[in-house]
Parts: structure tokens; sequence; C-alpha cells
């Protein structure tokens, strides 16, 4: 295809990897200390993000070392190209993980301030659909050669594997899920956030956590246009720039939905800071 456009795609995807497993890392220790030490208020989202991190972490793994491999392929032995199609395979099931993981940690969330009943059945309804179908696709993904080990053959188009339109179909709809779950995460706390009394400033500290978190709803959408990619039909540019969006996808969806809880910490810095001029300049 055109090596030189995949090895820069593959540079950026390497480089977004690190910058949102170090950001990511942060955000998620400062989440625990605020709920654990400043709030003691912990909560199953805050085990489910945790879990979410982990995942994450390990699908990062798999991706790196797939861009590892991907520049000596040309040099590699049969055997070592099946191993890269088996990491690429496993990229697949960890990514799986990590984003339903993610969709109900921040369904957890929401539900722990969402004050109407009709949010709240959405919310359920939504964390009990990721939960379920996120199962399912990971089965479908994990098993679709029978056996795990085998999971390379599925993307060189074995007769021994499920249909190559059936994981297609199942993988547009588990995204089409995403989306739709992502979105619902974005509007319904805007409507929350319209109606609460809660003065301008913190009402614009808010509104720049939501964005951040729309960036993940939108690379949920970028990553379904390249989706062809992930199974190697639509050529290995397709291939990387689905892996940054799908890359995109949970990490920045950690790291705002962790950051959503350090308002207490920011508050706390604020005080301090005040606290510590005011003595300054009352010495002085």
């Amino acid at each position: 295809a055109h090596p030189s456009t995949a090895a820069v795609y593959g540079q950026v995807t390497a480089d977004a990897i690190i910058i949102l497993l170090v950001f990511g890392w942060a955000t998620v220790l400062l989440r625990l200390w605020v709920r654990l030490r400043l709030t003691k208020s912990p909560g199953w989202d805050d085990a489910t993000i945790v879990l979410t991190l982990f995942l994450f972490t390990s699908y990062s793994a798999f991706i790196l070392v797939i861009i590892a491999r991907a520049r000596e392929l040309t040099l590699a032995t049969p055997a070592a190209v099946m191993q890269t199609l088996l990491y690429v395979q496993l990229g697949e099931v960890f990514y799986i993980l990590t984003t339903t993981a993610l969709k109900i940690s921040l369904g957890l969330f929401f539900m722990r301030v969402l004050t109407k009943r009709w949010q709240t059945n959405i919310f359920r309804t939504i964390l009990v659909v990721s939960a379920v179908y996120g199962s399912f696709y990971v089965c479908i993904v994990a098993f679709q050669c029978g056996s795990p080990n085998k999971l390379a053959l599925g993307l060189l188009g074995s007769k021994k594997c499920l249909p190559p339109k059936l994981i297609f179909s199942t993988g547009l709809l588990y995204g089409i899920i995403n989306v739709i779950a992502d979105w619902t995460f974005v509007l319904i706390p805007i409507w929350i956030l319209i109606e609460s009394d809660m003065d301008r400033q913190c009402k614009i500290s808010v509104s720049m956590v939501m964005a951040l978190g729309a960036i993940g709803s939108v690379s949920s959408i970028l990553r379904m246009a390249y989706l062809k990619g992930l199974h190697l039909r639509g050529g290995i540019i397709s291939a990387v720039k689905a892996t940054l969006w799908a890359t995109a996808e949970p990490g920045t969806g950690i790291i705002a939905a962790s950051i959503a809880i350090l308002r207490p910490l920011f508050r706390n810095i604020k005080s301090g800071v005040r606290d510590k001029l005011s003595a300054h300049s009352a010495s002085k």
C-alpha cells in the first residue's frame, strides 16, 4: 500500500497511546485520592474505571507490540506474521472489553447524580445493553475460529472460522451501540448542567470536561468509518486509522471521567493557595 504513510500513522498512534496512558494513570490515581481521602465516597464506578484502565493498558501494550513488529514485517517469517495477526485480534478483544467496562463505569457514575426517573431508566437500559452485547461480541471475536489460539485465522478468511460478514456486522452493531451510548453520556449531562444552580465558573469547568468526553464520542464514529480496516479488507491505511481512533475513544473517556471527579481537589488547592497568599500578605 503506502508504507511511508502507514509508518507515520503508526508513529502517531504510538505517541497517542503513550500520552493517553500517562494522563489516564495520573487522572485515575488522583480520582482515587479524591474519593478515598477527600470525599470518602468510593463507589462501583471507581472500581470499574480502575478495571477499565488496566484493560486499556493491556490493549495499548498489544498495539505497541503490533507497531513494533510491523516495522520489521518485510523480514518476518510466516510464523512471525501469524503471531502478529494474533496480536491484532487480541487487541480487538481488549478494545471491546475496555469500551464495555468504560460504558458501565460512566453509567454508574451518572446514575449517582441523575435526578429524574426517565434519565435513570435510559442509563439503566444503556448499562444492560452495553454489558450484554459487549459480552456477546467478545465471545464472537475470541471464539470465531473455535479455540482462541487460532484467532489469527479469522483475518486470513479461513473457512474454519465464522463468516467475515457476520464478524463485520456484529462489529458494526457494537459500534452503533457505542455511538448511541457515548452521545447519551454527553447530551443528558448537558440537560442536568443547564438545570443545575451552579455558578457560571463551575459550569464552564464542567463544560470543558464534557467537551473532552465528546472527543471520545466523535472517535467512536470515526472508528466506524474505518471499520473494514480492522479486518484487513480496507487496506493498511484504514487499519491504522481505525486503530488510532479506537485508541482515542477509551483513552479520552477514562481521562474525562476521572477529571470530572477532581473538583474537590482543585477547590482544596485553590483554597490552600489563597490562604498562603493571605498569610504572606499579612506577614509583610
